[in-house]
């Protein structure tokens, strides 16, 4: 099915409804006030709560910003309204979260998302209390979606700067707030207990969190001590269909050229991610208060295991032998795109045993794929402040932080083979309908049961292992004035060093047994000797039931299949003496030849950066007319460092001298002599200086009515991935000439055409961007009610890109010019759009209906000349970017239009709330490692819901629910320049239910 699509959203009826119902209630409420006051004597004092407290505070917190500011405010412990920090994120102006696992690979959907974008942009800086924090990935900023939910008191997003932030955030910086004992008046002690029921996992899942604050008098003061602990897991399982790239076949309909999927993939994903966290405190105020120490330790430990069943057409990809089932034809689009039918393959050429594999149509090549995937993730993070004022003209702060993070991930396939007649019939926005047929067609229903049936195909294996530290210590002093322009100045200082190690192997795919590979077809009925011991039924049945909730697959064994066994997947260590039997291409990592552990030398990088900054920042306000302003305006001076250890990696062209047919060993002289497989170990040095301007103003026009601009040039640093020191050097395009007056064709002569190598870039500058902000926000109700929008513009240059450049290589005394690929800075371009955002609570209606409240907000981005890096940050040997297929795409996760519709209920000790996120399609990512195209995520949205009840002051009994209306996330992929497209990927994710139980004393 081809589609081009313009995604256009109308706003007006929404944004006037939305005002006319605010101008209403405030009009409706002006009425009453004169019966108001004369009930004053009347009126009780009533103790907010819950989400009404919540929505308050983050309005405060917005109003009284320095800069243009967003925030969540969680007072009470589990009161954050979503079950991760990335889901709550999300609900903030101009903010979306990518819900596959990574945006570059959209193969695999998420459990709770994965990835921030501020108005449309990823460069976002991640902070724990106003500091650096990190996982120690190949990127930059913190996992999110690792984050227990029950430790944050707040979350902020600063959209803009000043000039007293750390610098790194061109989208924006996002602030989570852990609580601290002086936060409160008092003692508290709270928890909250709850069970997540999965729909297609079909389990439950326990979480518990705790947690225990006290402020102690002293003599010389007060002591305060808080410690939160939180543990939670959560199962969870998603299907997905997908359609391969479209390639032309030998089959012709009416006389026309068929375009055919390559593939065909179903795919069963089944998640266990488990999360821990920790935060203790401890404050100290003398008597005097005018000095306050904090201590503070934040541990986040998460761990996400997933196992997926997948069944993939892999037929062969080179004689394009897909052909329509015998006695029937393809349905094909006008263009000749394929749009249902039953396709089936010659399988004479693989087989070399014709009982098994007969010659003729025999269905097409399906792989079994047994993956397990298990990625940990520890982050601890020490930290330390001191804040002194010895009188009402200075202060002092000063603050020290460690942080100490470890990133592991274990990722290995294996992949049994069968064969099968597929049959697809699209169905539009649905999941297709596929069916599978034995390869005879002769309707038998043990097929797909039989051992006899599958043979083990390929292996592969992935491992990262990184850790990182950071230690960071600053200092500044405020200066207030008694009258005069400016109020205060404050000056200050910042010193950080990071040192992280990368270990990052490539995907190492080799086959285990095949027709064409020499070795023959092991098949997995095979006993004894002939298949090794360790193998035998080293396979199970997998029934993929109810798939997608049933009516998507047609099978006639009732959707079970065989593959590799989840145990033999699991025991990786013994997995290469279990294939040895078969004499297999595949290795693991370890096996490779000269490994560090499971690493090759390039596979390894160590970065050390240092960072320096000192600022100056002017506080000032006055009055225009009648109307009060205020703001700030400063400079920050940035000098960073950055040293990198790595390899430069020269070709393996040594030829085999036992093989006389081998062409390297007919290589001249000096390609034979640089390609001798050597390795140079390499270190390079950067500096990159910058002073960073910026000034906030906020001018109340009213009591009520604030318009606030904010200026500031910002910085992006590179993913730590981009700056690897490392070159890997590939031979390509091998001429071999042959004497042809000879019998056997003897080689006399062989060339490469070229060489090209895929690198980093240690000296890859950072992004820079002005960034403009004009805001005007009306706050109609000193309890909750806003009405708020902001126009944002963002002027930035060197954008990360993949770029290739011509340089000389000398090794073993001969030398070669190498098309270099890899990370460079790229042009400019431009982000722009505008915010508008709406909360109230309808205080003015009568009786239960009071309780009725609404959030809403929509954000519209649109970019200009914005490259995308078409880099891959955590691809250990190459770039992402190389030949992308079209030209002109848009910026990869950007979506012109995004929505957030809240109803609210609070009232009588219920507290409900229904929540709608929607956004508009945008481009996942400009090149799919799969089919090699742009692949778009098709606009969606999802409904989350929930409601408590107070049972009393202390305790509250709830329900959660999580995608109420079973969306489907569908994908799309770009197939010519055009911009026309194909439908991809079909997801459907299950519905969560949670019971939860609170206490708060």
């Amino acid at each position: 099915m081809i589609k081009k699509q313009n995604s256009t959203f109308k706003l007006s009826v929404i944004a006037s409804a939305i005002i006319a119902t605010s101008l209403s209630g405030n009009l409706y409420a002006a009425q009453e006030d004169d019966k108001k006051k004369q009930q004053d004597e009347d009126i009780e004092v009533v103790i907010v709560q819950g989400t009404r407290s919540n929505l308050i505070n983050a309005q405060n917190m917005k109003r009284e910003a320095e800069t243009v500011l967003d925030a969540i405010s969680a007072k009470d412990i589990g009161s954050l309204p979503d079950r991760s920090v990335l889901e709550a994120i999300t609900r903030l102006p101009g903010v979306s979260i990518e819900r596959f696992a990574a945006a570059n690979d959209p193969d695999h959907y998420g459990v709770e998302g994965s990835g921030v974008v501020v108005r449309g942009l990823t460069h976002t800086r991640s902070e724990f209390n106003g500091r650096d924090t990190f996982t120690a990935d190949s990127g930059r900023g913190l996992s999110f979606q690792d984050v227990p939910p029950e430790l944050m008191g707040s979350v902020e997003l600063f959209k803009n700067q000043s000039a007293d932030m750390i610098e790194g955030g061109i989208a924006g910086t996002v602030n989570l707030v852990t609580r601290k004992p002086f936060d409160a008046e008092g003692r508290v002690v709270a928890f909250t207990l709850d069970a997540s029921y999965s729909e297609f996992a079909d389990e439950t899942t326990p979480s518990f969190s705790g947690l225990y604050s006290d402020i102690f008098d002293l003599d010389s003061g007060r002591l305060g001590v808080l410690v939160n602990y939180s543990n939670s897991e959560l199962k969870a399982q998603s299907d997905g269909a997908q359609i391969g790239r479209y390639e032309p076949q030998n089959e012709l309909v009416n006389g026309q050229a068929v375009f055919v999927p390559r593939t065909t993939r179903l795919t069963r994903k089944e998640d266990d991610r488990k999360r821990e966290g920790f935060a203790g405190a401890l404050q100290f105020e003398n008597e005097s208060r005018t000095l306050l120490a904090t201590a503070q330790f934040i541990r986040s430990d998460s761990s996400l295991a997933w196992t997926e069943h997948a069944i993939e057409m892999a037929d062969d990809a080179v004689i394009n032998d897909l052909v329509a089932l015998e006695g029937t034809e393809f349905e094909v689009t006008e263009q000749g795109l394929f749009e249902s039918g039953f396709i089936t393959s010659n399988a004479g050429w693989r087989g070399n045993d014709a009982e098994r594999q007969p010659s003729g149509e025999f269905g097409a090549q399906h792989a079994m794929v047994t993956r397990f995937r298990d990625q940990d993730n520890l982050v601890d993070d020490y930290g330390f402040n001191l804040k002194y004022r010895p009188n009402d003209t200075w202060s002092f702060n000063f603050d020290a932080q460690y942080v100490e993070s470890t990133s592991e991930i274990f990722d290995f396939s294996i992949m049994g083979a069968t064969r099968a007649v597929v049959g697809i019939e699209q169905n539009g926005n649905n999941l297709p309908d596929i069916t599978l047929l034995d390869p005879a067609n002769n309707d038998d229903a043990g097929f797909f049961t039989d051992p006899n049936n599958y043979f083990w195909r390929s292996a592969m294996d992935h491992i990262s292992d990184n850790e990182g530290d950071e230690v960071a210590f600053a200092a500044d002093t405020q200066y207030t004035f008694d009258s005069g322009f400016f109020t205060s100045v404050k000056v200050g200082a910042r010193y950080a060093k990071r040192d992280q190690t990368t270990r990052q192997s490539t995907y190492n795919w080799g086959w285990l047994s095949e027709a064409w590979a020499g070795n023959g077809n092991a098949w997995f009925d095979a006993e004894g000797d002939e298949l090794g011991a360790s193998l035998n039924n080293s396979y199970e049945q997998i029934t993929f039931d109810n798939f997608a909730r049933g009516g998507v697959l047609n099978v006639a064994s009732e959707g079970a299949f065989l593959f590799p066994s989840e145990s033999l997947v699991k025991d990786y260590a013994n997995a290469e003496s279990a294939f040895a039997s078969l004499s297999p291409n595949w290795q693991r990592l370890s096996s490779r030849g000269d490994t560090i552990g499971n690493f090759l030398n390039n596979e390894i990088n160590e970065t050390s950066e240092v960072n320096n900054a000192f600022y100056i920042k002017g506080n000032f306000e006055g009055e225009l007319g009648s109307m009060f302003y205020s703001g700030n305006v400063g400079l920050r001076y940035v000098k960073i460092k950055n040293e990198t250890d790595g390899f430069l990696t020269f070709p393996d062209t040594v030829g085999d001298v036992n093989d006389p047919s081998d062409p390297d060993n007919f290589l001249p002289p000096e390609q034979a002599a640089f390609g001798n497989a050597g390795f140079t170990e390499q270190t390079a040095s950067s500096e990159y200086t910058n002073i960073l301007p910026s000034l906030n103003v906020k001018l109340n026009l009213k009591d009520d009515l604030i318009l606030r601009f904010g200026f500031s040039e910002a910085i992006a640093l590179p993913d730590l991935g981009n700056l690897r020191n490392f070159v890997s050097i590939t031979p390509e395009d091998l001429v071999i000439t042959y004497d042809e007056s000879s019998s056997d064709r003897q080689i006399t002569d062989a060339r490469y055409s070229r060489y090209t190598a895929n690198s980093g870039n240690p000296f890859l500058k950072p992004m820079e961007s002005y960034n403009y902000d004009l805001a005007l926000e009306w706050y109609f109700s000193e309890g909750v009610g806003s009405l708020t929008t902001s126009f944002f513009y963002k002027d930035m240059s060197n954008y990360f890109i993949n770029g290739s450049v011509d340089r000389e290589f000398t090794n073993n005394g001969a030398t070669q010019v190498v098309q270099v690929n890899g990370a460079t800075n790229g042009d400019e371009g431009s982000v722009q759009g505008f915010e508008l955002a709406y909360q109230q609570f309808y205080d003015f209606l009568p009786g239960a209906f009071s309780g009725i409240g609404m959030q809403f907000n929509y954000t519209y981005i649109e970019e200009e000349g914005s490259p995308n890096a078409g880099l891959s940050p955590d691809k250990p040997d190459s770039t992402e970017g190389d030949n992308v297929a079209f030209e002109g795409l848009p910026l990869e996760g950007l979506s012109k239009d995004n929505i957030n519709l809240v109803a609210m209920y609070e009232k009588y000790g219920v507290n409900a709330r229904l929540a709608y996120n929607w956004r508009s399609e945008y481009l996942l990512t400009s090149k799919d490692v799969i089919t090699q195209l742009p692949i778009y995520n098709e606009a969606g949205g999802q409904l989350d819901g929930s409601v408590f009840y107070n049972i009393t002051d202390s305790f509250q009994l709830g329900l959660q629910a999580t995608n109420l209306t079973n969306e489907v996330a569908r994908t799309s992929m770009q197939i010519d320049n055009d911009g026309n497209r194909a439908s991809r990927s079909w997801f459907a994710n299950e519905r969560r239910f949670s019971i939860i139980f609170k206490g708060n004393f």
